[in-house]
């Protein structure tokens, strides 16, 4: 009996009045309906998101951009420490021997009454550092038998990051690495700048001399380092007629605009109608300029500048139109200028050209030609 419903219940049809169809179908469309609402509803909430990313990324950070002035500060100069909490009186704790921690006071180009502190590392020649025992920065440099090199970094950085140059340049050079005012320890809370940084160094070069007129000294810098060199050596000569013997850039530029319309975020707003009046010129009415291939002009020594190919913070481009500029433009008197451009197929990119196998023929090639162009 119990099998017998039960194929009964399996196969009974059940028919659908008129209304029950009806009610079904009105089921069917107001399901229909809520879909559509609820698509249209995210698509509104898609376009709204879409547009105020839009607003955000290419209204409000170009405006706030143009107002801010610390906003500015901190794009050009992007002043991280890397590596952070560095403990620079342990420069053992980086694997390096032979270095003396030390700061000199330099008169404030913002606040000419106020001094700041700016903190640098003296690095001893590689076969003198057995033999010096002395923790006098004066003393030391005083008394050595080595060129003297002034090593100024680039941005997110502090001096105790540029450790493989270091290990390079000091088979050449005593070497006196610099954090720029508002790195490292350096001025701590101060106004950073091109001019400020610029005429900082200035009064260390002049330090320098005056403790150790007789060695010749050389300057480096890279990327940002070299558009401050490149500053600096500009004023020593217009307002104190001194060069040093030689200067080297390395991943250098021609000016921070050309950088800016180059880089990958500058292109990202490079199509916007606006993007001179709310990048580019309040970058130049606030001072921020680094016209290396205007300063290069200006300075009375040789030029050696490093860039590679596969450079993708600072286009090869530019450092090779800053080469050309400097070759074109410059006199005789002036010094040569010699360009290396470095092949993409080693893979060094923006900070590891030091590890060309022929840097230290480089470094020697062109130490021999400041020698006889300034003796």
């Amino acid at each position: 009996m119990g099998c017998g419903c039960s194929r009964k219940r399996s196969n009974s049809i059940q028919l659908l009045t008129g209304d029950d169809l009806s009610a079904s179908t009105d089921k069917t469309a107001l399901r229909r309906c809520t879909c559509r609402k609820t698509v249209a509803r995210s698509a509104l909430v898609l376009l709204l998101s879409l547009l105020g990313a839009f607003m955000v990324v290419w209204v409000v950070i170009p405006v706030s951009f143009m107002l801010s002035l610390p906003f500015q500060t901190f794009m050009v100069f992007v002043p991280i420490d890397s590596p952070r909490n560095a403990d620079f009186d342990r420069p053992e704790s980086f694997g390096l021997e032979g270095v003396r921690n030390f700061h000199i006071s330099t008169r404030d180009y913002y606040q000419n009454d106020t001094w700041t502190s700016i903190g640098a590392w003296m690095l001893l020649p590689e076969d003198e550092i057995s033999s010096s025992a002395s923790s006098n920065v004066t003393e030391i440099l005083q008394n050595t038998q080595k060129d003297i090199l002034v090593y100024l970094h680039g941005v997110l950085a502090n001096r105790a990051k540029a450790l493989e140059q270091y290990r390079v340049l000091r088979r050449h050079f005593l070497v006196v690495a610099i954090d720029h005012r508002g790195y490292g320890d350096s001025g701590r809370n101060v106004r950073m700048g091109e001019e400020g940084m610029a005429h900082d160094h200035v009064q260390i070069f002049q330090w320098i001399k005056s403790i150790n007129p007789q060695r010749d000294v050389y300057y480096w810098g890279h990327s940002m380092g070299s558009g401050i060199s490149a500053r600096t050596l500009k004023l020593l000569n217009q307002q104190h007629s001194i060069s040093p013997t030689g200067l080297i850039l390395e991943s250098p530029f021609t000016s921070l605009e050309d950088v800016v319309s180059t880089m990958v975020l500058g292109r990202m707003f490079s199509w916007l109608a606006y993007f001179e009046a709310a990048i580019l010129r309040p970058l130049a009415t606030n001072g921020f300029h680094f016209r290396s291939k205007e300063n290069i002009q200006s300075i009375d020594c040789p030029v050696m500048i490093l860039h590679a190919e596969d450079d993708m913070i600072v286009s090869f481009s530019l450092g090779e139109a800053l080469a050309q500029v400097a070759q074109d433009t410059r006199e005789p008197h002036q010094g040569p200028v010699l360009f290396q451009g470095i092949s993409a197929d080693y893979g060094f990119g923006h900070n590891d050209i030091v590890h060309h196998p022929e840097i230290d023929d480089f470094i020697q090639n062109f130490q021999a030609i400041c020698q006889n162009f300034t003796h």
